[in-house]
Order: C-alpha cells, then sequence, then structure tokens
C-alpha cells in the first residue's frame, strides 16, 4: 500500500482522475451600495435655485495586481465548482466534479479540494488539501495526512525546476511558459502558468495549464496528442454548499495541518 501511494502522489498533478483511476480496487479506507449622489441646491442672489454642478464620475477601482511569480496564486478560490473530463491510462473516460472550499483551521491551509465521480453506479470522491509556506505551496492527500508533498515554488520563472525523490524514483516539474491565454470554448483563462512533469517512478510526461485563482485547468501530455485532464464548466457555488462536499469525501480534514517535520 505505501507504494500504492507513493506513486499515487506523484501522479496528482497529472489529476486528480488520474489518481482515482490507480486507486480503484483499493480498501476505501486506506487509501468557496454605490454611495447615494446628494442633489443639493445652492440659492442665487435672485431666490432661484442654481443648477447644481455635475458630481465628478468616480475613479474606477483599482485592478487587483497579481502576481504571478507567486505559487499561490495558482490555488483554487474556495466556492468554486468545477467540471473536468478525463482521459485515463487504460483507454477510459469519464467526467469528475471538483469543489474548493476553506475547511481546515489550520492557518497555513489555504484552500481544500475534492474530485466527485460515479463509477459503475457508485458515487466517489477524495480530498487534498493545500499549504502555503515561504516557498510555494504543497498538499497533502486527505488519505495520509501526515505526508506533504510540493506542487509550485515561489519566484516563478520560465526554466525553474524543482523535484521530489522517493525510494520509488524520481519527479522533476519544469515551468516551460507563463502568461498564456487558454482558450477552453466555454471560458477563455488569462495568464496561466504551464509546468512539465517528468515522472520517472512510473514513466509519465504531462504538462499542466494552472489559471490564477482556478488551480489545474488543463493537463495534456507533451506533444498534445492526448488531453488528459480539461475544465468544461465552472461555477461559483455558496460556500456552505462547497464546504460540506469537501467534508463529506474528506474525513481526516479536521486533522489536517502544516506539520514541519514533514516532507519540505
Amino acid at each position: 500500500m505505501l507504494i500504492m501511494i507513493s506513486l499515487l502522489v506523484l501522479l496528482f498533478v497529472a489529476g486528480g482522475g488520474i489518481y482515482w483511476w490507480l486507486s480503484r480496487g483499493e480498501d476505501p479506507s486506506r487509501v468557496a451600495s454605490t454611495p447615494a449622489t446628494q442633489n443639493n441646491q445652492t440659492a442665487t442672489t435672485g431666490g432661484q435655485a442654481a443648477t447644481p454642478a455635475p458630481a465628478p464620475a468616480p475613479a474606477p477601482a483599482p485592478t487587483p495586481v497579481v502576481d504571478l511569480s507567486r505559487a499561490s496564486t495558482y490555488l483554487s478560490e474556495p466556492g468554486l465548482k468545477c467540471t473536468f473530463f478525463v482521459n485515463y491510462p487504460d483507454g477510459m473516460s469519464g467526467v469528475v466534479e471538483r469543489f474548493s472550499a476553506r475547511v481546515v483551521s489550520h492557518e497555513a491551509v489555504r484552500v481544500s479540494e475534492v474530485e466527485t465521480g460515479v463509477e459503475r453506479g457508485e458515487a466517489f470522491g477524495y480530498g487534498f488539501h493545500y499549504v502555503e509556506r515561504a516557498d510555494g505551496t504543497y498538499y497533502i492527500l486527505d488519505q495520509t495526512p501526515d505526508e506533504i508533498f510540493p506542487v509550485l515554488k515561489n519566484n516563478l520563472t520560465v526554466g525553474q525546476t524543482w523535484n521530489y525523490q522517493d525510494n520509488y524514483g524520481n519527479i522533476t516539474w519544469t515551468v516551460a511558459d507563463m502568461g498564456v491565454d487558454l482558450n477552453l470554448g466555454f471560458a477563455t483563462f488569462e495568464d496561466c502558468l504551464l509546468v512539465k512533469e517528468d515522472n520517472q517512478a512510473v514513466g509519465f510526461q504531462s504538462i499542466t495549464y494552472y489559471a490564477p485563482g482556478r488551480g489545474s485547468v488543463m493537463v495534456i501530455d507533451p506533444g498534445g496528442a492526448t488531453e488528459y485532464y480539461k475544465m468544461t464548466a465552472f461555477n461559483r457555488i455558496d460556500a456552505a454548499q462547497a464546504a460540506q462536499t469537501v467534508i463529506k469525501w474528506s474525513p481526516n480534514y479536521a486533522a489536517i495541518k502544516d506539520d514541519r517535520t514533514q516532507y519540505q
């Protein structure tokens, strides 16, 4: 089981649906008023009300500055329900829904997600929790709350790399591009980050598109021939509804924390 978990976590950035595909058959227990303008009149010396001068137009609100070099920029905002079409490595395909919410009290845990679907009439779901540290973002599988793994590093630049090594192999991530606009038909995601994954442990390579505030929105093979994981819709939902769904499929959420004895 430890070998399976190790390989599964390395495959996460290729889309949570691939995690589910690999874990089928495992024991489930193990495995988010404009102020009114006053119309004051000023009296003239002749006793007539003067026409008031038009109020100046309000200054437009400043556009928030998004730091595209910071890993947390690419985390999902709480209160999202996103739908994905997934192509599994064995040729099967399916639809999964991803929900994001804040359910963990530990301040370092920025957001939690679950992916849910139906296989042979049976509902499934699994949870992930995202931690922000000084050097970037990490994730914790709800099923293995004592382990933590890297997602993205801070000070992102094209060509930057980071890796994870264990007894079963090495995985390397490389920033392939930044500031890319991705049109998925139903929406265009601006300023995407492209990260290439080379998973030597299982001989798997992919490119993940991360969109600011949306998390991963598409995963393809390096040649672009196969779309492993592709967003087809997203909606904002009630925060309580999102949290309820995340909690349902994350039985260990109350125990999640950023323990610095974990991998970093």
